[in-house]
């Protein structure tokens, strides 16, 4: 540093450089002064929205946004380039500043404010808010009571709109799942039914049942078969006649008995041509005239009793032949479903619980639709949580202050420093040791003798010189304005 290095060599360079440092001082404040003077003046304005709690608090119905978040999104919505222009054409902000619109744009950014007022107990920016404060800056008072305004109603606007638009895009939504799920679970709803009605025997609901008519089939079965035994055995008696009638009537009964035989006989070969051959065959006219013939003009009486009787049992016993087919083809489904009964339990399990998940998306789709409803009805009744302006910006009476407070704050000590600065760096170009603890601490050497500068009558002008221009510099400014 040079020769100085203490306190007092610091005092004695201000004291030295005393016209230089106030001459710097004094220009930098004018300086500030004019800039704070000559700058426009600025008026901030605030409005106050308070934030409404909704009517009803139902938090397990409450599909909306929290509101921090939607204030969040509000704010971004409202700095975006397009709405700060059309902010800066309605209200004229800016027209004599030389300034691009983008210009334009990020000073009026930069001078507006959206902050937000936590509710009690809640945490800075937690999802409870109690207010929202919007603070403005404006050239005039009421150009910024109007930007704080027109921001206020834009955040209320926003807000009922994003909210409407928001409900009613969710409505819309769950209307279409909705239906789309309603759709899907009918038709797998159908799919199920046809596959409990295709695999009725082989569900485990029906295996009781199925149980008791195996049963019952069993038994229905035997007694079949013990009536078709009957039946036979009373067609073969009919047809061989009983063995201990006369002589006489012994031939007539033999006779009728081969007439039956050829009715018979006559009756299988036509139907074996029928199937075999054409129905306009001769064939089949022959056989059927040759069947004529013996019904009606080749038979006596007992014979045609016989052959009635006869008919009759084939009747009974085609009957019952059909109802024992029935029987085993019923007993046969029934093993066979049986014996699938696990693979038909897996693929119904796997269908139900399919069938349980569209359910559960469609109940829960539908709670949510009703919630949606429910709030899309409290907003229709102006129920829910919403913004009211608490409190609109007014016209501040004074400018603000705080601006033109720094700037000449930061004028005088910027002045100060470069004043001290400069002073500093003209005793650098001069290191004169001007006492004798400088001389000590530059040599090392204690002097033995100080001799007193004896100033000359040139110094002593120019000291006074000095004295009355340091005068001039602290107490003229005094003097013109007391005068």
């Amino acid at each position: 540093m040079g020769p100085i290095q203490s306190i007092d060599d610091v005092i004695s360079m201000l004291r030295r450089r005393l016209p230089v440092v106030l001459t710097l001082m004094a220009a930098g404040i004018l300086v500030a002064l004019y800039l704070v003077v000559t700058s426009p003046r600025v008026y901030d304005s605030a409005a106050v929205i308070q934030i409404e709690a909704p009517a009803i608090v139902d938090p397990a119905s409450d599909s909306g946004l929290p509101i921090a978040r939607r204030v969040q999104l509000i704010e971004q919505r409202l700095m975006v380039r397009s709405n700060l222009i059309s902010v800066i054409e309605r209200h004229n902000l800016y027209p004599d500043l030389p300034l691009s619109p983008n210009e334009k744009v990020d000073l009026l950014r930069s001078t507006t404010r959206i902050e937000s007022v936590a509710a009690p107990g809640q945490a800075t920016g937690g999802a409870s808010l109690a207010a929202i404060i919007i603070t403005a800056q404006g050239g005039t008072a009421q150009q910024a009571a109007d930007i704080a305004n027109d921001f206020a109603d834009g955040v209320i606007n926003r807000d009922e709109e994003n909210r409407q638009s928001r409900i009613q895009e969710t409505h819309q939504f769950l209307l279409g799942e909705a239906s789309q799920l309603q759709g899907e679970l009918e038709a797998h709803d159908r799919k199920v039914a046809e596959f409990n009605s295709a695999n009725e025997d082989s569900l485990p609901s029906a295996q009781e049942y199925l149980q008791s008519e195996l049963t019952q089939l069993a038994a229905q079965d035997a007694t079949l078969d013990r009536d078709i035994m009957s039946l036979e055995r009373e067609r073969l008696a009919l047809q061989a006649g009983p063995e201990v009638t006369a002589t006489a009537a012994e031939g007539g009964r033999s006779a009728s008995a081969s007439l039956v035989q050829q009715l018979r006989a006559a009756e299988v070969e036509l139907s074996q041509a029928k199937r075999t051959l054409d129905p306009g065959h001769p064939e089949i006219a022959r056989l059927e005239a040759n069947i004529q013939r013996l019904t009606q003009g080749g038979l006596s009486d007992t014979s045609r009793v016989v052959l009635e009787q006869v008919e009759l049992i084939d009747s009974q016993l085609r009957q019952l032949r059909a109802q024992k087919e029935q029987v085993n083809a019923r007993q046969a489904a029934i093993e066979h479903a049986r014996s699938i009964s696990a693979e038909v339990m897996l693929e119904f399990e796997g269908l139900a619980r399919e069938q349980q998940r569209y359910r559960d998306r469609y109940n829960e789709i539908s709670r949510r639709l009703a919630e949606v409803e429910t709030l899309q009805a409290l907003q229709e009744n102006n129920q829910t949580e919403r913004f009211v302006v608490l409190e609109r910006a007014v016209p501040p009476e004074y400018p603000s202050l705080s601006g033109r407070k720094k700037s000449a704050v930061l004028g005088v000590f910027a002045s100060t420093f470069f004043a001290v600065g400069l002073a500093f760096i003209l005793e650098l170009k001069n290191p004169v040791l001007r006492s004798s603890g400088q001389f000590q601490r530059a040599t090392g050497i204690q002097p033995v003798i100080e001799l007193a500068y004896v100033s000359s009558e040139e110094d002593l002008d120019a000291a006074w010189r000095r004295k009355i221009y340091v005068g001039l510099i602290l107490f003229g400014p005094l003097s013109a304005q007391s005068g």
